[in-house]
């Protein structure tokens, strides 16, 4: 795997909750699965296996998050870090998928967020084919 790229982190939520992610507002989730997309311009190995830890200092809007979720699938897509025009991708690929809170995740850009829910759709193959996106785990 490359050092730098993209990353994609399905989460599941098994019951809705509201959950409050650094200065944005708190927000009720609904159950089902999510989708947020990030960035690393180098490390994105020590990324990815942070998020994947369950013991870290809560840092990003998405630490808020997956503290109260499940880490189900990582995707990547190496020397690409163009995040809103992914999201802006599944958002047209998957028709139930919806940003759930603006700018989550998306603080340092100008687009509407990066935490993108998707329903009960888990299945991302078809997705991750689409967008030339790698499954890691």
């Amino acid at each position: 795997m490359e050092d730098k790229g993209l990353y994609l982190l399905l989460l599941e939520l098994e019951t809705g909750r509201t959950i409050k992610a650094g200065r944005l507002p708190a927000k009720y989730f609904q159950p089902g699965f999510y989708l947020y997309v990030g960035r690393a311009k180098s490390r994105l190995k020590q990324r990815i296996a942070r998020h994947l830890r369950d013991r870290k200092k809560i840092f990003w809007h998405i630490d808020y998050f997956a503290s109260k979720a499940s880490i189900r699938e990582v995707w990547t897509k190496a020397d690409y870090f163009d995040e809103c025009r992914i999201v802006r991708r599944i958002l047209k690929l998957i028709k139930k998928a919806r940003i759930v809170q603006e700018k989550f995740g998306a603080s340092d850009c100008r687009c509407c967020g990066h935490l993108i829910y998707l329903g009960t759709e888990s299945n991302l193959e078809k997705l991750g084919e689409k967008l030339g996106l790698k499954k890691i785990s």
